[in-house]
């Protein structure tokens, strides 16, 4: 007998419901999972956009309430647990433009390990991501700078053009004895041991009367590097250079309260830690960097006096006891510090370079 009923048999609606079911449940994750293997792609980019952007515009950041993350304080000595976030930017009002003493901190692998420290202090995130930061100078053969891993093949990324202020020096040069004993900078007659004084007048560089208010062009002493040369001393004895032997025997910086002994000069462009007095023929460099020297004076007090003090030993000219030489403490009428500031015939001013920052993200 045949069954013209029309009538659907129960397995075939158990069946064909399952199987429509089913066939909606993988509709629905699939989008999911194409939305999720896409995000993937826009999320390199995001971090890497959201890295450089931490990087180039922000100054960062330390746990105590110090505002450079990348100095030593007075206080104690570099603690890289202190900095909570990298920022290499001079300051928040001047975007791109970067600290040299944060960009050679930050690229410092003695100090940072990959990817850990740079992770938690520039990435962020619980995402392991892999990444690649680097800087290089526009049109210089200098080697890119690079903390990360190899490039693979795909990455997001983003690339910022910054210019990097570089540190300040003076060049106090000898061989201009005229000058220097019109300023008053070479003083005595008798003397043997005599003093040479640089004044940090942080007053007048970063105080309210500052002649420069822009931190990307301000000489700022208590959280950037600067160097000092003394250059043909040997000049400043007027004719009695063959009769005496120079010798450095200290170098003394002040905060007007403390004072510490900085033992790292560069007598004739050979680098000295000195434990004892050096002889010198020419030249000496006073190198003060962020990453050492800070600690036992406060760096933002008014004045900082930097104090060289020479000796001069006479092993050839009989009846002669000393001479007038590099001494701007002397209590003459004409005593006075070299003072470190912003006139350009003095003081070669902070100079902005071009470069380029490059995060890789994936």
């Amino acid at each position: 007998m045949s069954d013209d009923s029309a009538a659907l048999s129960i397995d075939f609606l158990v069946g064909f419901t399952i199987f429509l079911l089913a066939f909606i449940w993988v509709l629905s994750i699939i989008p999911g999972l194409l939305i999720g293997l896409q995000a993937f792609t826009i999320d390199y980019d995001a971090v890497a956009y959201r890295t450089g952007v931490i990087l180039v515009e922000d100054p960062g950041q330390k746990s105590t309430n110090e505002t450079s993350w990348e100095i030593a304080t007075f206080q104690q000595d570099y603690n890289k647990a202190d900095v909570l976030r990298f920022g290499l930017a001079v300051s928040r009002e001047d975007p791109n433009i970067l600290s040299l003493d944060k960009v050679n901190r930050f690229f410092d692998n003695t100090t940072f390990n990959y990817p850990d420290d740079y992770h938690n202090r520039s990435i962020f995130g619980d995402y392991p991501y892999r990444f690649n930061i680097s800087l290089k100078y526009i049109g210089s053969s200098e080697s890119v700078r690079s903390v990360g891993d190899v490039l693979p093949e795909g990455y997001g990324y983003i690339r910022r053009f910054v210019k990097i202020k570089n540190m300040s020096n003076a060049t106090i040069d000898g061989s201009n004895p005229s000058l220097l004993k019109t300023k008053g900078y070479i003083n005595g007659d008798n003397e043997t041991t005599h003093v040479f004084s640089i004044l940090l007048n942080n007053t007048g560089l970063i105080g309210e009367g500052s002649l420069v208010k822009d931190a990307a062009y301000q000489i700022i002493p208590k959280q950037e590097s600067f160097m000092i040369n003394l250059t043909y001393i040997n000049s400043t004895l007027f004719n009695r250079e063959s009769c005496f032997n120079i010798s450095l025997n200290n170098t003394i910086v002040t905060d007007g309260t403390r004072t510490i002994t900085f033992f790292d000069p560069i007598i004739d462009e050979v680098p000295i830690h000195m434990t004892t007095p050096q002889p010198v023929k020419y030249n000496v460099t006073i190198p003060y960097n962020t990453t050492a020297n800070r600690k036992g004076i406060n760096w933002e007090a008014p004045q900082i006096y930097i104090f060289l003090t020479f000796d001069l030993i006479n092993p050839t000219c009989p009846g002669i006891t000393g001479s007038q030489f590099l001494n701007s403490t002397n209590k003459t009428p004409l005593d006075r510090s070299f003072d470190y500031n912003y006139d350009f015939h003095n003081v070669t001013q902070p100079q902005l370079r071009d470069a380029v920052v490059e995060v890789a993200v994936w």
